[in-house]
């Protein structure tokens, strides 16, 4: 069970079968000893194994730290919170994953992201739920740990963002992002349509992800119906952001990611901004054309805010709708990257629709997933296979050809590798994708 939840970026597994109340207390106790004496702050989701696991993992700390208690907060939040004010921050959730799930993420006094695999799991050994135990998780007043962590983050961004009068529909998704996101987006957007915003564990509207289909039928629809000029939609934990424009068609997270580059470029000229591998060519073309320099990243916000920090980055966006800023402390932040996008319709006087049109030169295949038997197997034939066009190794395999591009990757979590193609037009896009696709499935057999 311990391989299972130790992720790359996070800790998380299913509520009650690979996370239970026993890991949660353990967990607090090993991560009281790595950090005896120091202040953490620890909030959660809406999740229902977020709240039951809240206070086992609480009372594991308590033994060895000074704990405050945020009460249900969005990870960027739990960022802000912790943030030059903490020792350590911690957030139960499972982001976007279904309502089943539940997790941790945890970051230090810099926002940046602690490795679960490298800094928790070699630290991790296993304590008994003893009766005593039990006694002091019933007795555990979180009212006695609360703070305020609301009160700033709403300032920050009431005196960072201009009010809007745009019509603008917002799917919360019954995540986290209906306490404070939803008290902050209240006041700054004076014609707004907000939808599934109340919190519930249970996700009832739909899964909590900004990417899927299925996900984004409730906004589409709602953007539609209203005549709104864009409509938002926050993951479960409110880390990644997804836009859809006035004709219902999603933005991908690398063409905002070009939107948002171009209007920080046009305010600070020559500063680096990152992107991950997957994202289209037209972000480091805008990024260069506008004065900056871009910056490659391998995929992950553990990975890309470390590299922010290490080159002072003064932004980052990647292809899932994660959007990073140096501003707010090199962390994700859904809000300044809205700011942005607003501020590119108004500089630029153009629709949403008008903007994504400018930015999608080239075809994109989007992320598709093979199952397979042996990552490293696969990805050393098709290295084979291409082997007359450019290779790059920093995330699985990047192949640079004439007329397209691609990267194929192992996921961290699961048996696949994931497929992202660019190309110059959408018929060589589809050929090349087939041609990689037919590839794989013969490779899978041998």
């Amino acid at each position: 069970m311990i391989v299972l939840v130790f992720k790359a970026y996070d800790i998380r597994g299913i509520y009650g079968k690979e996370l239970d109340e026993a890991f949660a207390y353990s967990l607090g106790r090993c991560i009281g000893q790595k950090f005896k004496g120091k202040k953490i702050l620890v909030g959660n989701d809406v999740r229902i194994g977020s709240k039951k696991l809240l206070p086992y993992f609480i009372i594991g700390l308590l033994e060895e730290c000074d704990i405050h208690y945020a009460g249900t907060i969005s990870t960027p939040l739990m960022y802000f919170g912790t943030k030059d004010k903490y020792d350590l921050g911690v957030v139960l959730t499972a982001s976007h994953n279904p309502p089943e799930y539940t997790g941790f993420k945890m970051c230090d006094k810099n926002a940046i992201p602690l490795s679960p695999i490298e800094e928790i799991k070699p630290i991790f050994k296993r304590f008994e739920l003893t009766s005593d135990v039990e006694r002091d998780v019933k007795a555990l007043d979180l009212n006695t740990l609360k703070v305020d962590v609301i009160k700033d983050y709403k300032q920050f961004f009431l005196n960072r963002i201009k009010k809007s009068d745009r019509k603008i529909a917002v799917d919360f998704a019954n995540g986290s992002t209906t306490i404070a996101e939803k008290e902050i987006l209240s006041e700054l957007l004076e014609n707004r349509i907000f939808i599934n915003d109340y919190p519930d564990g249970n996700f009832p509207a739909h899964q909590p992800d900004t990417l899927k289909e299925e996900c984004l039928k409730d906004i589409i629809k709602t953007v539609k119906e209203n005549g709104c000029e864009l409509g938002l939609i926050f993951d479960g934990d409110g880390d990644r952001l997804g836009i859809v424009d006035e004709k219902g068609d999603v933005l991908r997270g690398d063409i905002l990611t070009a939107i948002i580059a171009r209007e920080i470029l046009k305010e600070k000229p020559n500063v680096k901004i990152v992107y991950d591998l997957r994202c289209s060519k037209i972000v480091p073309e805008v990024i260069e054309k506008f004065g900056g320099i871009a910056v490659k990243s391998r995929v992950g916000h553990y990975f890309i805010k470390k590299l922010m920090h290490e080159i002072d980055a003064e932004f980052a966006g990647e292809l899932s709708n994660h959007f990073y800023f140096k501003e707010i402390g090199y962390f994700e932040s859904p809000l300044l990257a809205l700011h942005y996008i607003l501020k590119a319709m108004d500089d630029e006087n153009k629709s949403l629709s008008e903007l994504n049109k400018e930015f999608n030169k080239y075809a994109h295949s989007g992320e598709i997933n093979f199952k397979v038997k042996d990552q490293n197997y696969v990805i050393q034939k098709i290295k084979e296979h291409f082997k007359n066009c450019k290779i790059e190794e920093l995330d699985g395999i990047s192949i640079y050809c004439e007329k397209f591009w691609f990267n194929l990757r192992p996921s961290n979590t699961e048996p696949l590798l994931r497929l992202n193609l660019e190309a110059e037009d959408e018929y060589i896009m589809k050929e090349k994708v087939n041609e990689i696709k037919k590839l794989i499935e013969e490779l899978n057999t041998q």
